[in-house]
């Protein structure tokens, strides 16, 4: 690494940047609620890696996404850890731009992958411009800025908020182009590798929280997987989003890999992401993960068919050409394989579903013929396949009673050994002994399939689970049974056979949600209602929109809760809260007729909502424990100017669905508006409340209202067991909201506009609404039909963006801010990809290599070519 003396203008920016940035962290650090000391040395550390891995760094901030979200755990609302991230990558990259020069040169211009045009940049700046505007609106409706670090959705500060992941988006994006400009292919390599851990670390987050919480095969429990995404405390579709626009690239690296093993983690990938999201039970993410992988598969054939006229890279160059199924045999298998499903589940449960899954592997993996028979011998070899599993069969029935799981031990055998034979003879079958082994082992797993179903069923449908899995093998059969017999599949390469296994798992996984539990119908059933009510809510969001001003500009960032609770339906209002930071001047601490009045000491004001109250429609002032054990009681210190009633619990909760619970509720009368104590014995834990080692439960301790349209001013809240003791932390808000959280487990609306366009117009007005939309249909113009069609990552990028669009036809997405970082950061990545150009300079030969290779030929082009002393700065090595 070369350093340098900045003397240039661009260096100097630089520079400037990195102080601004990392002066910014530092500050943020060391107000950090947990810890501040530890944060800022985790934060000097990223910076100093950032400094000497600028050029991977930047692009793989998105992967963290999904899983740095602690606000539960330290109370931070309007700051959070993303912030901290960014500007540490943004602080060292910069820092280095400034006094660091690359040892290699830049690429040829022709090699480039990502450059923003003019006129993108102006839409870009434009934009921006129309975003600052609407911040600076929202904050001056919400009385001007206030800075603080425990403000809530009401208030100034939430305009900031909101307003934050453009700026952290655009703060990136030098760092991107620098780094593109010298290694094009870390554009390809990182960003795809980024959004494909954002895709796992989301999925693998809500499979910890179904695992954990309800069991990984219930899909009967009214219980929707929030992941990592603290932001849903009020509702929203931040985990649905996050796997909308992410499972596009995911699928663009299972259909480009060729390397086995890869392949496989990709398919791994695919299936994890599957499960995450049908058990997101969205209707939403059920419409926008198929479409946005429809669009991305559509859009990379085209890629291939499209790369002859420049030389691009061939259709063999990704699959062979006889690796393709014919459309309507891919359909027919299954469908066969949804009715086999479907069939045995009813009768043999989620262990019938394995074994079908099993022999669908066995299937797929068959190998093909390498020699030419007899067709009599050939029909003679099939005509006796069948045999040994009549043979099994019948066996297996007459011992299924006397032999413990032997159904089980068979079915495993079996799959084992006909994988092993598939192996052994995976270049092709050559003597009929060989055909006939591999053949009658498939049939033969089908017999055990039929054990398993009539051992768990305990004979329940027995004649039709055999009439289908019989239909499945003769189908099989008279396939087989022409003189040139259908061996698209057996002929097929090694990908199109495991893409075609994965859609039977998805098959299979389907039929078990449909059949395993009714949530699923419930939530399909209720979509004319939903659908209804979310019309109305926007008719009524809208008509906050008083002005011609408001319409033009719109009402400011972050303003939609605020104003929904000045101006919606007065039934429909929410609960708040307010930390009050208490006052030194004892003559300001009296309370006035009809009001609390100031405190001497650090209070929070805490209201319950005017809508119908139960269980889950309570406004919660909640906190996560470590452990609880024993006889619990809790003390809250309060006063209030009307009857009210208090409620304290502990429940095993993730963030929005209560578990078990310990709980008491006191009513609390006025008295005149004096400071009170309220005990509150709670009983005892039960023994194993919290979970056990391997699967522990989250515990979360709350204090909520119980009564409509009431208001209490708490100055304690404590919490003990008989085995710990006190179990709060910052339990009389001496700290502000330092570990403190909020939720509204049922009532969401008033939090959100529940649309993405409408918010962006409610926010940002129609102008900002146009410009929002002309970027949008450029990067997805640019991706499909534009300049970077031909780009490796287009059809993931345009498959994302509109599989985050179609979730946000009916969420607003964006007002949640790690959700909005990630959605700017996918938009400003498909304004700036560009396929590099494919024209020949004269004398020079055509070079017709793919793009990923020509990307990674240019990058050791550019490392081969050592850097000239530089000429504009006073520099040395170090």
């Amino acid at each position: 690494m070369n350093f340098m003396i900045p003397l240039r203008p661009a260096a100097w920016m630089a520079l400037v940047a990195s102080v601004l940035c990392g002066t910014a962290g530092v500050m943020l650090a060391q107000h950090y609620p947990i810890h501040p000391a530890w944060m800022l040395a985790v934060w000097t550390g990223v910076a100093f890696a950032s400094f000497f891995g600028w050029q991977s760094l930047p692009m793989l901030v998105p992967a963290l996404v999904p899983v740095i979200g602690l606000a539960p755990w330290t109370g931070w609302f309007a700051v959070e850890e993303l912030d901290l991230l960014v500007l540490a990558v943004a602080a060292g990259g910069y820092a280095a731009l400034a006094i660091t020069e690359p040892t290699t040169r830049p690429v040829a211009w022709r090699f480039r992958a990502l450059r923003w045009r003019s006129a993108v940049l102006v839409l870009m700046s434009v934009f921006a411009l129309s975003a600052a505007i609407s911040v600076m609106r929202g904050v001056d409706q919400a009385g001007g800025l206030h800075p603080g670090w425990w403000q809530g959705y009401q208030e100034s500060m939430n305009s900031l908020r909101l307003g934050k992941p453009l700026l952290l988006v655009l703060l990136l994006l030098p760092l991107w182009l620098q780094a593109s400009n010298l290694r094009p292919s870390a554009v390809l390599r990182l960003a795809r590798g980024a959004w494909v851990l954002v895709l796992l670390t989301a999925s693998l987050s809500a499979i910890w929280e179904r695992w954990i919480y309800t069991g990984l095969l219930d899909f009967s429990t009214d219980y929707r997987t929030t992941g990592g995404f603290w932001e849903m405390h009020i509702g929203g579709a931040a985990l649905d989003g996050c796997l909308a626009i992410s499972a596009p690239m995911a699928l663009l690296w299972l259909l480009r890999e060729r390397q086995p093993a890869r392949f496989v983690a990709a398919i791994a990938v695919m299936l994890v992401a599957f499960y995450a999201c049908l058990t997101t039970f969205s209707r939403g993410v059920y419409l926008a993960v198929p479409i946005g992988l429809a669009v991305c598969a559509v859009l990379w054939a085209v890629q291939q068919r499209q790369g002859t006229p420049e030389h691009d890279a061939a259709p063999s160059a990704y699959l062979p050409g006889d690796a393709a199924l014919p459309v309507g045999w891919t359909l027919i298998l299954l469908s066969s394989v949804a009715v086999a499903a479907w069939v045995l589940f009813g009768a043999g449960g989620y262990r019938a579903l394995l074994a079908l899954a099993g022999s669908a592997a066995l299937w797929v993996a068959l190998p093909a013929r390498r020699a030419t028979w007899p067709v009599s011998q050939l029909r003679t070899v099939l005509a006796l396949s069948p045999l040994p599993a009549l043979v099994l069969a019948l066996a297996g029935w007459a011992l299924i009673d006397l032999v413990p799981k032997i159904a089980y031990a068979l079915d495993g055998a079996l799959i084992l050994l006909g994988l092993v034979l598939c192996w052994r003879w995976r270049h092709g079958v050559v003597q009929p002994v060989q055909a006939f082994l591999v053949v009658s082992t498939w049939i033969a797993s089908l017999a055990a399939i039929w054990l398993v179903a009539f051992h768990w069923g305990e004979g329940r449908d027995s004649l039709l689970i055999a009439a289908v899995l019989a239909s499945l093998a003769l189908g099989w059969l008279a396939t087989q049974w022409s003189v040139r017999p259908a061996a698209a599949l057996r002929q097929a390469d090694w990908r199109v056979r495991g893409l075609l296994w994965t859609a039977c798992l998805l098959v299979c996984g389907v039929v078990a949600s449909l059949g395993g539990g009714g949530y699923i119908g419930q939530r399909m059933s209720t979509g004319q209602q939903d659908f209804e009510g979310r019309m109305t809510h926007w008719g009524i969001g809208l008509g906050l929109l008083k002005s011609t001003d408001e319409w033009l500009l719109g009402k400011g960032t972050g303003r939609f809760p605020a104003s929904f609770a000045a101006g919606g339906p007065f039934e429909d209002r929410v609960g708040d809260y307010r930390w009050n930071p208490g006052t030194d001047d004892p003559s300001q601490a009296t309370a006035a007729p009809g009001m609390l009045g100031m405190s001497e000491v650090p209070t929070v004001t805490l209201s319950s909502g005017l809508h119908q109250l139960g269980h889950g429609e309570m406004f919660r002032l909640s906190q996560r424990l470590q452990a609880v054990s024993g006889q619990v009681g809790a003390t809250v210190v309060l006063r209030t100017q009307q009857r009210t009633r208090i409620r304290v619990e502990i429940c095993e909760k993730h963030l929005l669905y209560p578990l078990r619970c310990i709980d008491r509720e006191a009513d609390v009368q006025p008295l005149g508006g004096a400071w009170q104590t309220v005990q509150l014995p709670m009983g005892t834990a039960p023994a194993d409340f919290g979970g056990s080692r391997w699967m522990p439960r989250q515990l979360t301790a709350a204090v909520a209202l119980n009564w409509r349209g009431s208001l209490v001013e708490l100055r304690g809240v404590q919490i003990a067991d008989s085995l710990h003791g006190p179990l709060l932390y910052n339990p009389d808000f001496a700290g502000g909201m330092a570990r403190w959280f909020t939720s509204s487990d049922r009532i969401h609306m008033p939090f959100h506009m529940k649309s993405l366009p409408l918010h962006v117009l409610f926010e940002q007005g129609v102008l900002g609404l146009a410009l929002w939309l002309g970027l949008l249909a450029s990067a997805l113009w640019r991706c499909s039909l534009g300049a970077a069609r031909r780009h490796p990552l287009a059809p993931a990028t345009a498959g994302g963006l509109i599989g985050f669009l179609i979730v946000g036809l009916f969420d607003s997405l964006i007002d949640a801010p790690r959700i909005a970082f990630l959605f700017y950061a996918m938009l400003a990545l498909a304004l700036g990809l560009r396929t590099p150009s494919r024209r020949v300079p004269r004398g020079e030969e055509v070079d017709d290599t793919p793009l990923e290779t020509q990307f990674a030929d240019a990058d050791g082009e550019s490392e081969r070519m050592p850097l000239a002393p530089a000429r504009r700065s006073r520099s040395g090595e170090a």
